[in-house]
């Protein structure tokens, strides 16, 4: 049975899962880190953190507004990390170690297991991190390219 849990109501209990048992695994909602993640589909694992984490770890942590975030490092500064989703182009500065609860060690998507240490994971947040700026750029372009396709279309009707 899937039941749908607000995070908040259920944070201590992942807590108190890592610690017992090195890991909990759980349906993540989203978009944020797409197209790793698939909004209330795929199902992550969270794994204790061992700190200092490292760059393109993806934590599970809380914001100061409250709200559960999972974001990938995409750099460590002295006094926190630096968080951005796979999605998302802005980043989150200031996140510190008292934050993150966990780390995703593996996801699982239609009933594969992608490790977060294998080669091919590893090509993939690489290769997506380091052109985000081409796909900001081709998101812009793919949103011009929608509106002059509308006004066509408004025109010929």
């Amino acid at each position: 049975m899937n039941k749908t849990v607000a995070m908040e109501d259920i944070i201590p209990l992942i807590k108190e899962q890592i610690e017992k048992d090195g890991e909990v695994t759980f349906t993540p909602k989203g978009n944020s880190m797409f197209p790793m993640l698939r909004n209330n589909k795929d199902t992550v694992t969270i794994e204790k953190a061992v700190f200092p984490l490292k760059k393109y770890q993806i934590p599970l942590y809380v914001r100061e507004n409250g709200a559960y975030v999972l974001h990938r490092v995409v750099k460590v500064e002295k006094d926190g990390y630096v968080m951005r989703g796979d999605n998302q182009f802005m980043d989150e500065h200031g996140i510190t170690e008292a934050q993150i609860i966990g780390v995703v060690s593996r996801f699982t998507r239609k009933n594969k297991t992608y490790y977060c240490n294998a080669k091919s994971y590893i090509l993939y947040y690489k290769i997506w991190i380091n052109t985000v700026s081409f796909r900001k750029y081709l998101r812009v372009l793919r949103r011009f390219a929608g509106k002059v396709k509308r006004k066509i279309i408004r025109v010929f009707r």
